[in-house]
């Protein structure tokens, strides 16, 4: 399993620039984690600024259904939903300000939570007793790698590589 922090994206963190940090950003976790890009297939890229508030999992879970519609990932939705959740969930524990990064490229998809806190994260052993503090349990069952890494602006971003299978047309597909 690869290092759980990576560096810092280079850049400016500016508002104007985030689109292209998150895709160098990709880039380079993709890169570490061994993802191929023979012929680069496809490379698709959102965000999804949240709000502090509790109904920032859900907004999350909506936005996330949307573009797996578009994107046609019927078969890969549900574990991507419980990552994503689980991310989502985490950083709304620890700061106000957050925000969801999702990007494919060819066979796979990452998911990026970016929070203000440089809290590590805290993947704990599950215990019968306890009824939180499974979620990066979930994640990292779920994915192909997951990890997290502090960022020059400020914050941290929790991140989950997926693999998924070829895409289906959007029209097989029930949101």
């Amino acid at each position: 399993m690869a290092n759980r922090e990576r560096g810092t994206v280079d850049g400016t963190s500016n508002e104007g620039r985030i689109q292209k940090e998150m895709c160098a950003s990709n880039e380079k976790a993709f890169a570490e984690n061994g993802v191929s890009r023979p012929g680069v297939m496809e490379r698709r890229a959102c965000r999804l600024p949240l709000p502090p508030h509790p109904i920032a999992s859900e907004q999350a879970r909506i936005f996330l259904r949307l573009v797996c519609a578009g994107w046609g990932l019927g078969d890969v939705a549900d574990d991507l939903l419980l990552v994503t959740t689980e991310l989502v969930t985490n950083a709304m524990k620890v700061g106000d300000v957050s925000e969801l990064r999702i990007c494919r490229q060819d066979w796979s998809v990452l998911v990026e939570v970016w929070d203000i806190s440089e809290a590590v994260p805290d993947r704990q052993s599950g215990s019968v007793d306890r009824v939180d503090g499974r979620g990066l349990v979930l994640v990292e069952a779920c994915s192909k790698d997951w990890g997290w890494r502090l960022e020059e602006h400020g914050g941290k971003t929790v991140w989950s590589i997926l693999d998924i299978g070829e895409p289906v047309p959007a029209a097989d597909m029930h949101v």
